[in-house]
């Protein structure tokens, strides 16, 4: 650092450089991973019975829960397409979407129409009386 005008700074030692440039590079690691991602949205497994087909939101979106006798599987409801909302239609045994007729079976598999993957599967598990739904 310069005592007076006109001189030259002292050049800093390596360590002194790096403790002060630390703070920053910190900052900038954090901003290059993102923020946290959502929580797991917790439901109470007495909202879930046995083979039914329950909708709830997480991190907005909209998320089917079907408990089974081996467990709970949570299925996105967006379509794979372009993203609109399918539905459950049981009388065809398929989940449907409005917007250009696509439709996927039971397993959320692709069976007709222009999707071209199938339905996303979210992470679950089952902690007591809860079930986690999410990250």
């Amino acid at each position: 650092m310069a005592d007076e005008p006109g001189t030259r700074p002292t050049p800093l030692s390596r360590r002194a450089f790096l403790a002060a440039c630390a703070p920053a590079a910190a900052s900038c690691a954090r901003r290059r991973a993102g923020p946290p991602g959502p929580e797991p949205v917790p439901v109470p497994l007495d909202r879930l019975p046995a083979g039914v087909r329950v909708t709830v939101s997480v991190a907005g979106r909209p998320v089917e829960l079907l408990r089974t006798g081996t467990g709970v599987t949570a299925r996105s409801l967006l379509c794979t397409h372009q993203g609109c909302e399918v539905s459950w239609s049981e009388p065809e045994g398929a989940y449907t979407c409005p917007c250009h007729e696509g439709k996927f079976d039971a397993e959320g598999r692709p069976k007709e129409g222009p999707p071209p993957k199938p339905l996303l599967l979210l992470p679950v598990r089952v902690e007591g009386p809860l079930v986690l739904v999410g990250p």
